[in-house]
């Protein structure tokens, strides 16, 4: 037996990750951090805690994991020696005399949606799952519909708390492993738990490499030249970051985070409010202001899902505007709106308004938001060149387009890549892709082709004028068109309130 003994020291961090008692555990890092080691000893740590624990281990496709984690884990737990590998059931079975854990594990892929069919009958302990998130270009990870089924198996009895042990490169910042861990996060929700059991989600991220003695000299040297071709890699597999996967060629590559993303951004109070539309079952609003030096500011962004543009403004646009833009309310011409040119369809809203009249998007926008409306231009080019003509500009350092990174981070998402060309096998750009990405990036050049066209500053030109909404009427006495400043307001010098912080490493 002492031939076959394993010494394994953790890094602190895949310390933190094994020994972390919370609901699920996200161990996200650069490659080489030893994320499969953390994977194998938290099935060990948490079953020699848990005595009789069943679990289940997770990869896209179960020859995946037969090659790369069932590697790692008879590396550090060989055949025979720790336990029983039964290859007809896909399971292993601890030695219970050579290791003192009784219990088993189950090593699944997870391909798709049915694949979590199998395990909704399966009482767990605890669960873990291999590169959950795809590492380039391809649509590999584990879906999130599989997380969940396998987050309402935890329930086994007997159990002092149950484990969900997740470990991959640095995600997309739109994955869901993101999203669930990271931003917005699943917060704890109080309820009944087993007493050792901490309620929530949390990340682990490395900040600096801790497995530099485990890896080949210059290990990082070398993967950083071999992507120094892709920026959205090398920020995720060199240098530990969370980043934007390119899946093609960027509609916008002028974007740039240094100099065109702001956290804090605030609206300049009394300032008119420019918003631009998409439709379709994605319907999108973007809220933004053109500030009296000509900054763009891109302060709030919507995208919705299976829902149509009067839900959109109902539920989650006209709302916004109240809580957050309240002065508009006193002013004329305080919204001015563009977009899609097909918003004019019926389709693309309800059928029929409430007194059984036919209905249309532009209909619904100007009676629930008011203001004016004018239509974006119908080919690409005359908005996406204005876009990526504005993109170019900056001042004192910054952009003249300036993006909130919370509050519209849909938009962010699109310019920075998300928005982009299909590219085939054999390198040929096609058609851009129309995905989530696509319909705030289409807002964003409807605005431009608008209000920067050239990437100038617009004149004011011909509008559809409309009443004023059904809630945005002028305030007693005021006649004339607002021109920057309302009752009672007091614009900053330069009209530019950005509240800029440091972009925090770890979230």
């Amino acid at each position: 037996m002492s031939k076959h003994v394993t010494t394994f020291t953790a890094n602190p961090t895949q310390r933190a990750f094994i020994e972390s008692r919370a609901e699920a555990d996200l161990f996200a890092s650069r490659k080489g951090e030893g994320k499969s080691a953390g994977l194998c000893w938290a099935a060990f740590y948490y079953t020699y805690h848990n005595p009789g624990a069943i679990g289940v281990c997770l990869r896209d496709t179960y020859e995946n994991l037969r090659r790369t984690t069932l590697e790692e884990w008879f590396h550090w737990f060989p055949d025979g020696i720790y336990g029983q590998w039964v290859g007809s059931e896909r399971c292993w079975y601890w030695d219970t005399k050579r290791t003192g854990l009784s219990g088993k594990v189950y090593f699944m892929g997870a391909e798709s949606q049915d694949d979590a069919q199998r395990i909704a009958s399966m009482p767990l302990a605890f669960a873990l799952f291999d590169e959950p998130a795809p590492a380039a270009n391809s649509s590999a990870g584990i879906d999130e519909f599989v997380f969940d089924t396998v987050m309402g198996q935890l329930r086994q009895p007997g159990m002092k708390w149950y484990a969900a042990k997740l470990a991959t490169n640095n995600p997309d910042q739109s994955h869901w492993t993101y999203k669930r861990f990271v931003k917005p996060g699943t917060p704890p929700i109080e309820r009944p738990k087993l007493p050792m059991q901490e309620l929530g989600f949390r990340c682990w991220q490395t900040r600096e490499p801790e497995n530099i003695a485990n890896l080949p000299p210059g290990y990082y040297e070398a993967m950083a030249q071999r992507w120094a071709h892709r920026k959205d890699l090398l920020r995720r597999f060199v240098e530990g970051k969370f980043g934007f996967q390119s899946k093609g060629r960027a509609v916008t590559p002028e974007w740039n985070d240094d100099i065109h993303l702001a956290q804090g951004l605030q609206p300049v109070q009394g300032l008119p409010l420019k918003l631009m539309w998409d439709g379709g079952l994605n319907p999108t609003c973007v809220i933004s202001q053109i500030t009296p030096l000509g900054d763009w500011l891109i302060l709030d962004a919507f995208v919705g899902e299976d829902y149509g543009m009067y839900e959109l403004i109902r539920d989650v646009v006209r709302p916004r505007l109240l809580e957050r833009y309240p002065w508009i309310k006193t002013i004329q011409r305080g919204v001015e709106s563009t977009g899609d040119p097909n918003l004019d369809m019926r389709e693309q809203s309800r059928s029929r308004t409430a007194d059984g009249r036919r209905n249309s998007a532009v209909t619904v926008i100007l009676n629930e938001v008011g203001g004016t409306w004018t239509k974006g231009p119908v080919d690409e080019a005359s908005r996406i060149e204005p876009l990526r003509e504005v993109l170019r500009k900056t001042r004192d350092g910054r952009g003249i387009v300036m993006v909130d990174r919370d509050n519209a981070e849909p938009v962010w998402f699109a310019l920075r890549g998300g928005w982009h060309y299909r590219i085939s096998r054999t390198g040929v750009v096609g058609s851009i892709v129309k995905d989530e990405h696509s319909h705030p990036g289409d807002c964003m050049g409807y605005g431009a082709a608008r209000w920067f066209p050239l990437g100038k500053l617009a004149t004011r030109g011909k509008t559809v004028e409309t009443r004023v909404g059904n809630y945005y009427n002028a305030a007693p006495g005021v006649k004339k068109p607002f021109i920057g400043r309302g009752p009672g307001v007091n614009l900053p010098p330069e009209a530019r309130t950005i509240g800029q912080r440091e972009l925090p490493h770890k979230i």
